[in-house]
């Protein structure tokens, strides 16, 4: 069955793949097998020594390996080819003396396609992805717009989607998933954006605050040099209230112009449009926020990078 799991981004527990053994010990002794079960993939090598006594090792269909019976000391190695459960025993003692080497495919799980991420409350973002193959979990790594990705949480084998949360409201997050198994990772995802939604609440204009399109979106910016940080200073304009200005240094320099439009009506998609052009090369964050169904878009420009227009016709879909 598939299903979706609701995890907390705090007490997660981590997955990692375990590390592969090349090669793998056992000891013949008494009248053991230690460890009496191996597990190991395809390639990998598995040698006994025989400390004491009067053995030999013998899968139990007599062919795939086995050695001659001798006295300590002697030493004899496998190594396997193909993935199964290969039971073996010592001939002599073979009614109780026993061992099992299983052995995984070497196959990598494919890769998870078609990532998408929503925001499902103010804490919590929902995840959703095409079914991998091969894969016995999945890898789920989160960052901050600004950030690099680490991993938060695991889905179990068949899984398609998660809710995770921990996260702090209003606020944007990227996240990438890969399916694992034990041979190893799969390649990554495709990258999703989401940010989680804001209490409702009126949009209140401040010198930090635009209120815009009849005052339903709420804009703010923070931005970041290498030297400073600061939130920008919204300028409104009175002549085109769907419009504002920000400045980050001083009035005089003006950096971005922002509008939000109302696209209201079939023939444009039924959607309210975000648009905005800034005219610097500083750490831009800009929340952007329907203050009527809480729903929030984050647009982010990495410090050092000139900022690129944005049309984003897609922005909010809580029409009318």
């Amino acid at each position: 069955m598939k299903s979706f799991l609701r995890l907390s981004a705090l007490g997660l527990l981590l997955l990692a793949p375990a590390a592969r053994a090349a090669t793998v010990q056992v000891t013949v002794q008494d009248f053991d097998f230690d460890p009496s079960v191996v597990n190991i993939q395809v390639g990998d090598t598995v040698i006994w020594t025989n400390v004491s006594g009067f053995h030999n090792v013998e899968s139990e269909d007599g062919t795939t390996f086995s050695n001659a019976l001798a006295s300590a000391p002697w030493t004899f190695s496998h190594t396997f080819t193909a993935a199964g459960t290969f039971p073996y025993v010592c001939v002599v003692h073979a009614s109780f003396m026993t061992g099992t080497i299983n052995v995984a495919s070497t196959g990598l799980p494919t890769v998870p396609a078609n990532l998408q991420a929503h925001a499902h409350s103010t804490t919590d973002i929902m995840l959703t992805w095409t079914d991998s193959s091969g894969e016995t979990g999945y890898l789920v790594e989160r960052r901050t717009l600004a950030g690099t990705f680490q991993q938060v949480a695991t889905a179990g084998q068949n899984e398609t989607g998660l809710v995770l949360g921990g996260h702090t409201q209003a606020t944007g997050y990227v996240f990438r998933i890969r399916a694992t198994n034990g041979a190893g990772n799969s390649a990554y995802s495709n990258e999703a954006k989401a940010a989680t939604d804001a209490p409702i609440a009126p949009c209140v204009p401040s010198s930090t605050t635009l209120c815009v399109n009849d005052s339903r979106f709420q804009v703010r910016i923070a931005w970041l040099t290498a030297a400073q940080n600061g939130a920008g200073t919204a300028v409104p304009v009175e002549s085109a209230p769907d419009s504002g200005l920000f400045y980050f240094f001083g009035p005089t320099n003006i950096e971005m112009l922002v509008k939000v439009l109302d696209a209201c009506v079939p023939a444009l998609g039924n959607k309210y449009w975000v648009f905005y052009a800034a005219t610097t090369n500083v750490e831009i964050t800009m929340t952007v926020t329907d203050t009527q169904t809480g729903k929030v878009q984050v647009y982010f420009n990495p410090l050092g990078t000139a900022a690129l227009p944005v049309q984003d016709t897609k922005a909010f879909d809580t029409c009318p």
